[in-house]
């Protein structure tokens, strides 16, 4: 089966089950959904980066999320530095697992669990405060994300010439980029009944999403190609696996909250 159809039937199965999730769970058992994908988004990172601690460092993410969770930020802020030097001192002194030298591990272990902490944790527990303001909008994120990645593979596909990235990412296009941009748009466009956005609102929170999508993407794209992999996992057919999956929200779903916070409320 083609990786093409694999997609498609993935997608179509997945879809409506996850967008059920985000609208009929309860703000509570929607966090600890969000929970349970960023202990698993941390534990392929760590697979990523052949970090052994793959438990430690899901769990240190995970308490991470709970402190975002309850608002606490003087306490995330607090955590972020007691969680490196929990994982330093017991690498170091109880673990001693090491393989290419203590430097290298250590290194790579504290920057899985610092990236796992900011550009995992935060984006999801935004899709929790997006939930506490409408239950549409973390529904309304999703969609302009796959629209924005289905416009942005047909124009690619179709009528991509131009290299975005390829030293990163060398079948993105600016083409694509364009077509990214255009998918969110629409989406945006088409729920400012939900929203509350004006017409020009509208247009600007969907260029910036289709943008910030496609940045979260080649994020993740750089630090695949710097550890020599192509997909995070093979958890999903046709998709990768789950960072593959929610890289797109790395900005996006920050972004729409504070936009919202700041000049909505």
């Amino acid at each position: 089966m083609g990786e093409l159809k694999k997609r498609v039937i993935a997608g179509l199965c997945l879809g409506p089950f996850i967008v059920g999730l985000f609208f009929f769970l309860p703000p509570g058992l929607f966090y600890i959904f969000l929970a349970i994908i960023t202990f698993l988004a941390t534990i392929e990172a760590t697979n990523i980066a052949m970090v052994k601690e793959k438990l430690l460092i899901g769990v240190l993410v995970l308490v991470s999320s709970v402190t975002l969770y309850l608002r606490n930020y003087e306490i995330y802020i607090m955590w972020i530095m007691c969680s490196v030097f929990i994982y330093f001192i017991l690498k170091a002194f109880v673990f001693k697992n090491y393989e290419s030298g203590v430097y290298a591990d250590l290194a790579r272990g504290v920057i899985v669990l610092f990236l796992s902490e900011v550009f995992i944790a935060i984006p999801l527990v935004y899709f929790y405060f997006l939930r506490r303001l409408s239950i549409y909008l973390p529904i309304i994120v999703l969609c302009s994300i796959w629209a924005s990645d289905i416009f942005a593979y047909s124009l690619g596909k179709s009528l991509g010439k131009r290299p975005l990235v390829p030293h990163i990412s060398p079948k993105k296009t600016l083409e694509g980029l364009l077509g990214a941009v255009l998918g969110s748009t629409i989406v945006v466009l088409s729920t400012i009944k939900l929203t509350g956005f004006s017409f020009f609102e509208s247009i600007c929170v969907g260029i910036a999403m289709g943008l910030m999508g496609q940045g979260g993407d080649i994020f993740e794209s750089t630090w695949k190609r710097l550890c020599g992999i192509k997909d995070s996992s093979g958890l999903i057919p046709g998709h990768g696996g789950i960072l593959d999956r929610i890289d797109s929200f790395i900005f996006t779903t920050p972004f729409l909250y504070n936009y919202i916070a700041v000049f909505k409320m």
